[in-house]
């Protein structure tokens, strides 16, 4: 097997903590250190009905960093629903950037 025909690929997944005032998907206030379950509400819990609602300034702090590291900027984004079945997973899905 030859294996010149090969590229290699390597992602890397970063996660970081925005200062903003509220969750990325959530109007929730989003302060370090507090009490547990007291920056919740029914979007962030899942609740039927609701819908996610996408935080501007996080797309800002996004574009900035794209920007900053000379990285290509897509001019259409889309985020996929996950669904899975984890116990520490009570709403049963997770928002997820799709391409």
């Amino acid at each position: 097997m030859a294996y010149e025909h090969y590229e290699p690929v390597i992602g890397l997944e970063v996660h970081v903590q925005l200062q903003t005032d509220a969750k990325i998907f959530s109007p929730d206030a989003a302060a370090f250190g507090a009490a547990p379950n007291t920056q919740v509400d029914p979007i962030s819990l899942g609740h039927p009905g609701t819908l996610p609602v996408l935080n501007e300034k996080v797309v800002e702090y996004a574009l900035r960093l794209g920007l900053a590291t000379h990285c290509s900027i897509a001019s259409r984004s889309v985020f996929a629903r996950k669904h899975y079945f984890y116990p520490d997973l009570p709403k049963g899905y997770q928002i997820s950037q799709y391409d």
